[in-house]
């Protein structure tokens, strides 16, 4: 019992100059990580979102081009000698996408039910882009920290 030392406040040890590199590089690391997940994730629920209007928007007007066909409007060409029938001279907007569909197809689209987040091409959208922006985070993360490895080899630690 005789070798009982006082308290002393433990002593920091400090830093070599590898370790300084690799930890100054993982913060940065860390910063563009989250600088990337923080423009990732909105850009991501953005897209899943769009997609999601893109949908409604068409079926909204595949029901004004239906309604017109019940009505008996007649439908012309676009061009004289293309296949694309102009929908938007009835006066429905959004109807670039169904210029190379028949009037029943386009029927069929504005029948089907209504597109809801979860049946249009929002849920893909989004964990597509949730999974891209998480590898990409950890791949800069990965990344500075292999810079920091790196350069600490060449420091001289003594």
């Amino acid at each position: 019992m005789t070798e009982l030392r006082p308290y002393q406040a433990k002593r920091d040890a400090p830093l070599t100059g590898g370790a300084r590199f690799i930890r100054g590089f993982t913060r940065i690391g860390v910063v563009i990580a989250v600088l990337v997940t923080l423009i990732g994730v909105p850009a991501s629920v953005y897209g899943a979102i769009n997609n999601y209007n893109y949908a409604a928007d068409k079926r909204t007007a595949a029901q004004c081009i239906a309604r017109q066909a019940r009505s008996g409007y007649p439908f012309k060409k676009k061009y004289e000698y293309g296949s694309e029938i102009d929908y938007s001279a009835g006066g429905c907007d959004n109807t670039y996408s169904f210029s190379y569909m028949t009037a029943s197809q386009v029927m069929a689209i504005a029948d089907a039910p209504a597109p809801t987040f979860l049946t249009s091409d929002g849920p893909s959208t989004l964990g597509t882009g949730l999974m891209i922006t998480g590898v990409l985070a950890v791949i800069v993360y990965v990344g500075f920290w292999l810079v920091g490895w790196l350069c600490a080899g060449f420091t001289r630690d003594a």
